[in-house]
């Protein structure tokens, strides 16, 4: 059995993790686009489709390009399986001007596509529910845990990641930790964690700001002054916010050992990566009530919000800083460990490889 990932390389870890877990299972996969592309070179039974845009390389795709990838796949359909995992509903590249093409990208490949993996049942259902795909096989494989990337930082104790972040030890820590896409989940995290009464905690946030938007230099005095001006605003409001670009696994590690909630600040996202490795690291989330998060949040008992309401939002946070002082992260940890570690998911889908071909 020969399976490739359209794939080449990305600051996401999921694909990387996904592959050591293939291994562990005795299938050794290969990885890149230009064996999709290439007739000559490909020769494989199952094409493991990501996400759509590294078909391009995270390029938008110009309308002639569009055509030769329905080709490409009407080709590769005649000899092989085509597997479409669904990390998102469309995009997060998507913009005004490359709207058409990117919807368009994403529904060839729906379209051609033998199996549709979901990190979740809600996605599953409502794929399923699609008028537009009654014919497609539908399968459930979580996020992996990315226990093979952070199983050795497991053993560093919230005080002594508190320390090394320079994070005052007697406070909870609410981490909300990856890239903010839009103003609206910066203003949704900022309300919420500003309203909060009686609570001594600090929000922690390393990628709150564009890098732009964070200088100290001479030759940029104003620029300076302003980062200054947001230093002083966000102390006074209990807030880390630092504009961190790419972080090593050591430094991710110390964040999430760090927390005592894990608040997820996506606000109509399918899914976050964010929540295993807060399982991962004992912790209790905060999650939108959308999509797979929500799900995952309400059958582990983890606190879930409207992100359109305020007062939800606020009312989560609340619950989950309360939680942090029960055993529901440990419970967080084993029901993920059990469920989604690396190895667990690569057997699952090395089974249904296994199983379609």
């Amino acid at each position: 059995m020969r399976v490739l990932f359209a794939f080449n390389e990305d600051l996401n870890p999921y694909v990387e993790v996904l592959l050591y877990g293939l291994e562990c299972a005795g299938l050794s996969v290969e990885k890149g686009t230009g064996l999709f592309w290439q007739k000559d070179l490909f020769n494989h039974d199952i094409i493991h489709i990501q996400w759509p845009e590294t078909l391009f390389d995270w390029r938008t795709p110009s309308e002639i390009e569009l055509e030769f990838l329905k080709q490409r796949l009407l080709e590769v359909k005649r000899t092989s399986k085509i597997i479409f995992t669904i990390h998102n509903v469309e995009s997060h590249h998507i913009t005004d001007d490359n709207r058409h093409r990117l919807h368009e990208l994403y529904s060839l490949v729906a379209e051609y596509s033998d199996v549709m993996v979901h990190l979740g049942a809600e996605s599953c259902r409502s794929w399923k529910n699609a008028s537009k795909y009654p014919e497609k096989r539908h399968e459930i494989i979580p996020i992996p845990v990315y226990d093979y990337l952070y199983n050795d930082f497991l053993a560093i104790s919230s005080e002594e990641a508190k320390r090394c972040l320079r994070l005052p030890v007697n406070k909870k820590i609410v981490l909300t930790f990856g890239n903010f896409r839009y103003e609206q989940e910066r203003k949704l995290v900022q309300d919420a964690f500003s309203s909060l009464k009686g609570t001594d905690c600090i929000l922690v946030a390393p990628k709150w700001y564009k890098p732009w938007d964070y200088c100290v230099k001479f030759r940029h005095p104003m620029l300076s002054l302003r980062t200054v001006k947001k230093a002083f605003w966000a102390y006074a409001r209990r807030m880390k916010l630092e504009s961190k670009r790419t972080m090593t696994h050591n430094e991710v590690a110390l964040y999430f050992a760090a927390a005592d909630v894990v608040m997820i600040q996506r606000l109509h996202d399918l899914n976050s990566g964010n929540l295993p490795m807060a399982f991962l690291f004992r912790k209790v989330v905060v999650g939108p009530d959308r999509g797979n998060i929500g799900c995952w949040c309400r059958l582990t008992g983890n606190p879930v919000f409207d992100p359109d309401s305020k007062e939800s939002v606020i009312e989560a946070l609340q619950n989950g800083l309360a939680l942090s002082s029960t055993d529901l992260g440990n419970r967080n940890y084993n029901f993920a460990i059990n469920r989604w570690s690396t190895k667990v998911i690569g057997e699952k889908h090395k089974s249904l490889y296994e199983s379609i071909i």
